[in-house]
């Protein structure tokens, strides 16, 4: 059974470590797993792989390379009758050892205990037995299983095989002393593949060495002839041709893989080969009872298999080559076979709920006589479970269909999902115009229910969808249809200010979504509802729907989904409102582009106001966050909401004294909105700012429209501030009553924060708000931690604003027209303000609060 052994690699007069005919390319994983083993006391390795994976390479590669070189012990099993495997490691690692007297009845495990005892005290040795697949007899695998369990401290054990022997492997797992390497450590990453691709001459750019990569999956003996065959001038058509695969890589596999395996494990190949990817219950499906035994022996056998876990389900691929020979095969061997099998992998993927698998096969079926019913059943769970594009792509294989009325609103669905208005609405123009002449595939009350719906997904891409009503059309019994229907319409009703319609329609698809499993339109609709809570003033509630559609994303497997980044920026600004902590960092939204949805360039804008106090260069995040909202205003100047950012990016450009900028942003909201709540606050907060306190109390009396407590928080304090100017305690004692009174209930804290001057005048109150002093005190305590820029006269700013230059004090008094002296006292108040003494540090603090 054992071939070949010797003493010390080469230093004896036979190395019978395998000579290999080429240079081997280093297996990283394996040699850092062998470097490991060696310093363990008696550590046992298995390096299991398909034939040609480079087990052997890599432990040839190893022991010829160690330092400093081991005492080395190698066998190849092979199948010779009468080999006694356990004879022959015994004469490998003592061959001083006494033979046993004929006569004497010894098993393989009695042999095994002596080999353990007489090597106790043994040098360090690494013993490599090659081939362990081919050990069957029992005898011999209780003596090899006895010595590798009780293996003296200073060998080490290196086992390589197509596939493990049977063992208690656990034995050794348990104790520690057991390291597995398999196919996926044993693949060559592509620098390795080009490296060896370098030793044919054959050097690839990335693209092609990614796509050969991709192939081969660094199957190295796949990739050796890959490099064989690529030694042409024609790279693209040998890479193609590859992909077929070319005989060299069939003959290998079939002589490698499939030659030996029982027709029923062949067939097994054959069938699980036509789809994509296959479970074990669709194999028991279609082949019966036993593919559970078949696929258990092909894994047990280290087939070409990788698995993946997907909801709960295990999912098997083969290598991309071995299932390409496979179709061929298929194709060859079963062709009449092959449209029922793709009408029955149909049926079964689209019984799993997995109709983007299904579509494969549908098509696949010649004329695909299954098509149009797929589309009625699942054309718009598609659309809805993001996988649209694989639908329009595949319907453009088939003729006449780009006519029917249907699918182009699909087209234009799928352009809504993608957030692109232009293709969206080039569509639905198309539809409303009649350029196709109607849909053969579903009932007119399908096409209107759809037509409306995108037409409403349209309008709240656009930032429109207050022009018109978008009420729920009459119910189709589709669930898919009307909970595609129920989103759109009802986020374009709360998007448009019709909040109490809109949030019914809202949750109406949230119950669809968690029917049908639609994760996607699940956390959509969540977030949606929760935003219409936050428009109303419903900050609580806000948080806790918030919360909920995070949840969700979290149990849909969601987490890193655009759908979940927004409920998670809707999240924060509810915390952000309240003083309370919220998870960092917050998503990056690129979302400056006209052509983006405006819902996303809001929240951009809602990201930028909640990491401000975060930024280095605060002045510079004020105006880009004012830029921003002005084109905003000038491409969506209906989108609701965008009043409320105006007073949330004046508060900030405030803090750095950007006047001019907060000037334009309230002449510019003022012309766009109108008179409204917001821009009534606007313009109040920037007369108080100029010191205009008397024209504050003729511009909030009184407040037009729907005042949510937020914005009667900000009023309030806005009275209160400008009476204090104007000397008036009384008023600024009701004021502030009634500041808190709005505000303790949603606990909003926000406010007297962003108010300029209002938490400075409640540190001056002291604490005699009664019922009150609690709320009070957690909002002195967000004070605490603000850092905001301090107040400085217009003169005071101007001459901060050329330190940075370097001009001398006279230089700058030239510049200003004043004398020297005057800038001095100006320098000394900047100085005392921003609490620094020297230019220098006046300079990185009036930065630090984004006065530069």
């Amino acid at each position: 059974m054992a071939r070949s052994a010797i003493a010390v690699a080469g230093r004896g007069t036979e190395d019978r470590v395998p000579e290999l005919s080429f240079a081997p390319v280093r297996c990283d994983a394996a040699t850092a797993a062998f470097d490991s083993a060696r310093t363990a006391p008696g550590h046992v390795v298995l390096v299991c792989g398909p034939a040609g994976s480079g087990k052997t390479v890599a432990m040839v590669d190893w022991v010829n390379t160690a330092r400093p070189a081991p005492r080395l012990a190698w066998l190849t099993v092979c199948t010779s009758p009468g080999a006694d495997l356990l004879a022959a490691v015994a004469r490998a690692l003592d061959p001083t050892a006494a033979a046993v007297p004929d006569g004497v009845l010894r098993t393989p495990a009695d042999r095994a205990a002596d080999l353990v005892a007489a090597l106790a005290d043994t040098e360090e040795t690494v013993l490599v037995i090659d081939d362990v697949h081919l050990l069957t007899d029992p005898l011999q695998l209780a003596g090899l299983e006895y010595l590798l369990t009780r293996l003296p401290p200073k060998i080490t054990a290196l086992l390589g095989g197509r596939f493990e022997p049977p063992l208690r492997w656990h034995v050794l797992e348990l104790a520690g002393r057991l390291t597995r390497l398999g196919a996926t450590e044993l693949a060559m990453p592509p620098d390795r593949v080009a490296e060896l691709l370098a030793q044919h001459d054959c050097h690839l750019d990335d693209t092609d060495l990614a796509a050969l990569h991709e192939l081969t999956r660094g199957w190295a003996a796949l990739v050796r002839i890959a490099a064989i065959s690529l030694g042409t001038d024609d790279r693209s058509t040998a890479l193609t041709a590859l992909a077929a695969p070319t005989h060299a890589v069939a003959d290998f596999l079939v002589a490698e893989l499939i030659e030996t395996l029982p027709p029923r494990t062949v067939e097994f190949l054959l069938t699980t080969a036509v789809p994509t990817r296959f479970c074990l219950p669709m194999a028991e499906e279609l082949l019966g009872p036993a593919a559970s035994r078949i696929l258990d022996e092909l894994l047990r056998a280290s087939f070409p298999l990788h698995t993946v876990a997907t909801d709960g389900q295990l999912w098997y691929t083969y290598h991309p080559l071995l299932r390409a020979y496979l179709l061929a095969e298929a194709a060859h061997t079963r062709a009449e076979r092959l449209p029922g099998l793709h009408r029955h992998l149909a049926e079964w993927f689209t019984g799993a709920a997995l109709p983007g698998c299904a579509l494969d096969h549908v098509l696949a079926e010649p004329g695909a006589p299954g098509l149009a019913s797929f589309l009625w059943e699942w054309g718009v769970r598609m659309v809805l479970d993001g996988k649209g594009h694989l639908l329009l792509h595949a319907l453009d294989q088939v003729p006449g269909l780009s006519d029917d009325t249907f699918v182009g609103l699909l087209r234009a669905a799928v352009a809504v999902e993608d957030g692109e208005i232009a293709p969206a609405e080039v569509y639905l123009e198309a539809a409303h115009v009649g350029s196709w002449p109607g849909s053969a595939l579903v009932p007119a009350e399908w096409i209107a229910a759809l037509d409306h719906a995108v037409s409403a997904g349209v309008a709240v891409l656009a930032g429109d969808s207050a022009s018109m009503r978008w009420q729920l059309p009459p119910v189709t019994g589709h669930t898919d249809l009307d909970c595609y229907v129920a989103l759109h319409c009802g986020a374009a009703e709360v998007f448009g200010g019709r909040i109490v319609s809109g949030t019914a329609a809202l949750r109406h698809a949230v119950v669809y979504a968690e029917e049908a499993g639609l994760g996607r339109v699940a956390v959509r609709a969540r977030t949606a509802v929760a935003a219409a809570s936050g428009i109303t003033g419903r900050v609580g509630e806000l948080r806790v729907l918030a919360a909920q559609a995070l949840e969700c994303a979290d149990r849909y497997g969601l987490t890193g989904s655009s759908e979940a980044a927004m409920a998670r920026v809707t999240a924060a600004y509810g915390a952000h409102r309240q003083g309370c902590a919220y998870g960092k960092p917050l998503p990056d939204l690129s979302a400056d582009d006209t052509t983006t949805p405006a819902l996303l360039r809001q929240a951009r804008i809602v990201i930028g106001v909640l990491t401000f106090d975060d930024t280095i260069d605060r002045a510079a995040a004020a105006t880009t966050l004012s830029r921003r909202l002005h084109h905003l205003l000038d491409d969506a100047p209906a989108l609701l909401g965008a009043g409320n950012l105006v007073t949330e990016v004046l508060w900030l450009l405030l803090r750095v004294h950007a006047k001019v900028e907060a000037r334009a942003l309230v002449d510019h909201a003022t012309r766009v909105l109108g008179k409204t709540v917001d821009t009534q606050l606007a313009e109040a907060a920037l007369a108080l700012h100029t010191q205009r306190p008397a024209a504050v109390l003729p511009l909030l009396t009184p407040l037009v429209g729907e005042v949510t407590d937020g914005q009667a928080v900000a009023a309030w304090l806005l009275i209160a501030v400008a009476a204090d100017q104007l000397d008036r305690p009384r008023k600024v004692e009701d004021a502030f009553e009634q500041a808190l009174a709005h505000a303790s209930g949603e606990h909003l804290i926000r406010p007297f924060l962003d108010v300029p001057g209002a938490a400075e005048l409640l540190d001056r109150l002291g604490s005699h708000f009664g019922r009150y002093d609690a709320f009070v005190d957690h909002v002195r305590a967000h004070r605490g931690a603000m850092a905001d820029a301090p107040r400085l006269t217009d003169t005071e700013l101007v001459v901060l604003r050329r330190l940075p230059s370097g001009l001398t004090a006279t230089s700058i008094a030239a510049d200003l027209g004043v004398s020297v002296n005057t800038v001095k006292t100006h320098l000394r108040g900047i100085y005392q303000k921003l609490g620094v003494n020297a230019r220098g540090a006046a300079i990185a603090q009036a930065r630090c609060v984004g006065l530069l």
